[in-house]
Formats: C-alpha cells, sequence, structure tokens
C-alpha cells in the first residue's frame, strides 16, 4: 500500500507487528471470547483467533473491514471464531457482560466522549474482564522531543527523502510547526493523556501501564528512500534512538499500554 507502513515489509515489522505483539502478548487464558474496538485491518483480532480465541473485530471504516475480511478469507485464522463487522461503537448494542476482555488499539484518541466509550466496555465485559488500551498521548510533545524529530526530519527532506511538507529552514519554526502538528494534526480535537486515562483509572484497577516509543511511527511513514537497505538500516536506527533517549528521560514518550480489570463497583 503506497503511502503507507505497509509498503514494505520490513516497516511493517517494526511498527504495526510490534503493537500487536504488545497486545497479544497481554492476553492471558485459553479460548477467550474478545470485543476488538476498531480493528482496522483486523491483523490484531486475526492474531488473537489463531491463539484460540473467538474475537469480534468492530470498526466504522466500510474499507477496512472490507481487507479485514478479505484477508480472513486467505489466511489461516486459527480455531478461534473470527468475526468482523462495520460499526460504530457509541452506537453499537452488544450483550452485556458478554467479553473476557476488550481491546482498544489506537482508537480511543478519537472517539467523541472516552469516558462514555470505556463505561460502555465496562458493561460488556464480564465480572473480572479484562480492558486493553493501546494509545498515543501527543498532548505531551515537548521542545526537546520536538527538537529531535526536527534533527531527523529536515535532513531528509533535504536529501528529497521525506514526502510531508517541507518544514521551515528556521530551527526555532520548525519546532514550533512540529509541537502543533503533534496536537492538532488534521483534526479539531484528539483526545488528550488525561482525557484518556482518567476514566481507564476510574473504571478498572490497574495491572499494567507502560510507555513505548512510537515517534518514529511518524518519521518511517513519511520516509522514502530509494534504496531499500539503507531505509531499513535508518529505520531501525531511529527505532533504536527513540527507545534509547525514552531511557534516559531525554525526550517524552507517546505510546502508552494499560491493562486493568473491571472494578466491580463504579465509582460514584
Amino acid at each position: 500500500m503506497r503511502g503507507s507502513l505497509w509498503r514494505r515489509a520490513f516497516l511493517v515489522k517494526l511498527t504495526h507487528a510490534l503493537n500487536a505483539r504488545l497486545l497479544t502478548g497481554s492476553i492471558n487464558g485459553r479460548n477467550l471470547k474478545i470485543l476488538d474496538v476498531g480493528c482496522g485491518t483486523g491483523c490484531i483480532s486475526l492474531e488473537l483467533s489463531r491463539m484460540g480465541h473467538d474475537v469480534l473485530g468492530l470498526d466504522r471504516n466500510e474499507r477496512m473491514i472490507e481487507i479485514a475480511t478479505r484477508t480472513k478469507k486467505t489466511s489461516n485464522s486459527g480455531s478461534g471464531k473470527l468475526q468482523y463487522e462495520m460499526a460504530d461503537f457509541d452506537k453499537w448494542v452488544g450483550t452485556t457482560g458478554a467479553y473476557d476482555a476488550v481491546i482498544f488499539s489506537r482508537v480511543l484518541h478519537d472517539l467523541p466522549d472516552p469516558q462514555n466509550a470505556l463505561l460502555k466496555a465496562h458493561g460488556l465485559l464480564k465480572r473480572r474482564g479484562k480492558i486493553l488500551c493501546l494509545e498515543y498521548a501527543y498532548n505531551m510533545m515537548d521542545k526537546k522531543t520536538a527538537a529531535w524529530l526536527y534533527q531527523i526530519r529536515k535532513p531528509l527532506e533535504l536529501q528529497h527523502w521525506y514526502s510531508s511538507p517541507p518544514l521551515p529552514d528556521d530551527p526555532g519554526k520548525g519546532v514550533d510547526l512540529i509541537m502543533r502538528e503533534a496536537v492538532t494534526g488534521t483534526k479539531q480535537h484528539i483526545n488528550t493523556f488525561e482525557e484518556m486515562i482518567r476514566p481507564l483509572k476510574r473504571l478498572f484497577h490497574q495491572e499494567t501501564f507502560s510507555w513505548h516509543p512510537y515517534h518514529f511511527w511518524d518519521v518511517l511513514s513519511d520516509m522514502r528512500i530509494p534504496n531499500p537497505r539503507i531505509e531499513e538500516r535508518l529505520a531501525k536506527m531511529v527505532k533504536k534512538l527513540e527507545e534509547f533517549l525514552l531511557g534516559t528521560g531525554e525526550i517524552q514518550p507517546a505510546l502508552f499500554l494499560y491493562k486493568g480489570t473491571k472494578a466491580r463497583r463504579l465509582p460514584r
């Protein structure tokens, strides 16, 4: 798929496959019933079904459901039952207490009311059901992180190896632009970290919370190096560099994983 990370197999392994492993590795138990909200092309749902779980993937995008369904037909979906349904989660009606786990993978930031979405997920879960939320928090972008991204993007752009609109030659203006892009992008509103984590902690007892590299996704998405071997080496280097800088506290993280157990009683 031109213009995306799916254009090269090694980019998929560094990004989408890594996220899939983060989520599937957080699922414990056998023969679970799982709801994948905003399933996209269905790769996470497919992997879970291969693990023996019964999975329903929801997505409001008809094109995504078409791709997921086609992939299901041409791939071994494993022993678990796998279904896809085109639906808007806010309007979709599911069975109360039916699921062992509900997954939100990079979709909660885009829902109109994250608290209501998580409250709905709470009701869909069984008594000891689990919530898994993998999300980004771009509103936490600071100048150090934006400056690091500028130092990577601008040289690529000067080599005509970057497809996004050009950054200003002035570093200060370039950093400010990257920060504005991160917070707003092309949308009027993207839910902030606080708007997502507050209802997560309110409705679910936290089991896991961890930060993971994600800024490199944006670099890799727009990077266009003609030589695949050089592009692969640079892609791996950018990812490793972000991991190193996160470990030393030099830059702000963007991607978090939250795993929690359904609270027995809703807090007042």
